[in-house]
């Protein structure tokens, strides 16, 4: 996972690495990305660690989202899977007794 990932991080130099590149794969116009990097490079150690600090919580978020989008869209398959395979199952049922029924 990225948040893991993001988390280990400890030197400066590769924290304004990773931030940098997470701006410049941000689908914003070029000008918006150039002046987030002129920001970037203004901040000192302590603001560019909160900055970083802020953006791995902010990951960690979205990874928590998705997972739990995730085991909620399984168990609703897996919930329709077992509804659609009690209808046959019934339809099985209802068609042997039919046949049952009719010798």
């Amino acid at each position: 996972m990225l948040f893991s990932f993001l988390k280990q991080q400890k030197v400066l130099s590769k924290k304004r690495t990773i931030v940098k590149t997470m701006i410049l794969a941000l689908n914003i116009e070029e000008e918006q990305k150039n002046l987030y990097l002129e920001a970037l490079d203004a901040l000192d150690e302590i603001g560019l660690d909160n900055l970083y600090r802020d953006l791995t919580i902010f990951v960690e978020k979205i990874e928590i989202k998705e997972i739990h989008e995730i085991e909620e869209k399984n168990f609703s398959t897996i919930a329709w899977m077992r509804k659609k395979e009690a209808e046959e199952k019934k339809k099985e049922i209802n068609s042997f007794s039919f046949l049952v029924n009719n010798l």
